[in-house]
């Protein structure tokens, strides 16, 4: 199993400095991966996610420059916010100057105001997915003069260079639990990211994506809010009234549940420790002291 960590580039306490701190300390610790999270503008009714936000593949441009080779994620990208030709161009330019680091994260945001914002209609955002991860392949992986005909994104005779790292772009993982995003998983997507879920909505969710996939290797990933060495709530309501589990207890706990996580199929997680959602800590050296007590306790119980 492989590890990720969230850095902190949102909230109050969200600084150049930080963000630099954390990544850099979790390459140091042997974590696997960094995340960043997505909003590109938040309504006034919706910040309990934080409203700051610096962006967030600038945001990985930056870590690309101060770190060597831990992967870099987005857990996930409001893809419906961003023209899908241009979305392809950064990200290919940060996987091949990063050396093919690169995880996309995407899914169709949850922010009717937000997608409203940059001028796409609500009840279109999952066929703006859908379209945007066909033209973003398309474009990684054709040469020559490269054409495309679809409903919101239409060219003809372009040229597409350079193309990301790795054949083919970095691998593209769905998030969301709904029906349409596991179907979207199963047909499109590299792997699956959904958010603080519980071992068994893994498994189970995991379950249906195969029925649908005709066999594809699909990675199970899961990205959760983590508060590591003390007993703190184990789960909390989302606004739109969904369930979330929270990764916490001791660490012998927390290995036992991750066993269990394991035995579901996950094959990386990304944690949130101290997660703005449930902690609005002013002191993020909590951030950094769990991730230590989770590098020293528990990533040694799933090292090969």
């Amino acid at each position: 199993m492989q590890f990720g960590v969230c850095l902190p580039h949102r909230w109050k306490y969200a600084s150049a400095q930080l963000i630099a701190d954390v990544a850099q300390e979790a390459e140091s610790l042997r974590f696997d991966s960094v995340w960043v999270t997505d909003h590109v503008i938040v309504p006034v009714h919706h910040v309990e996610r934080g409203h700051i936000f610096y962006e967030a593949l600038m945001t990985l441009a930056f870590i690309s420059s101060i770190t060597r080779t831990v992967a870099m994620g987005t857990t996930v990208l409001a893809t419906p916010t961003r023209n899908p030709v241009v979305l392809a161009r950064e990200v290919a330019t940060l996987d091949a100057l990063s050396g093919g680091r690169v995880i996309l994260g995407v899914g169709t945001g949850w922010i009717r105001e937000e997608l409203e914002a940059v001028g796409v209609a609500w009840t279109e955002r999952g066929r703006f997915l859908d379209e945007g991860i066909k033209v973003l392949r398309h474009l990684w992986s054709q040469e020559g003069p490269i054409s495309f005909s679809g409903r919101y994104t239409s060219f003809r005779e372009m040229l597409f260079e350079p193309k990301p790292a790795r054949r083919g772009g970095p691998p593209i993982w769905v998030g969301g639990m709904t029906d349409p995003s596991l179907r979207r998983v199963a047909q499109t997507a590299d792997g699956w990211l959904p958010w603080a879920v519980s071992a068994e909505e893994l498994g189970e969710g995991a379950e249906k994506i195969r029925a649908m996939s005709g066999g594809r290797k699909i990675t199970l990933a899961c990205f959760s809010p983590a508060d590591i060495g003390s007993k703190s709530i184990e789960g909390y309501v989302g606004t739109l009234g969904e369930r979330h589990h929270v990764i916490t207890g001791s660490p012998d706990q927390v290995v036992h549940r991750l066993e269990d996580f394991r035995k579901s199929g996950l094959e990386h997680l990304a944690l949130s420790f101290r997660d703005v959602r449930l902690f609005k800590d002013e002191t993020p050296d909590l951030l950094l002291k769990q991730m230590r007590l989770f590098a020293r306790e528990i990533m040694p119980a799933f090292r090969t």
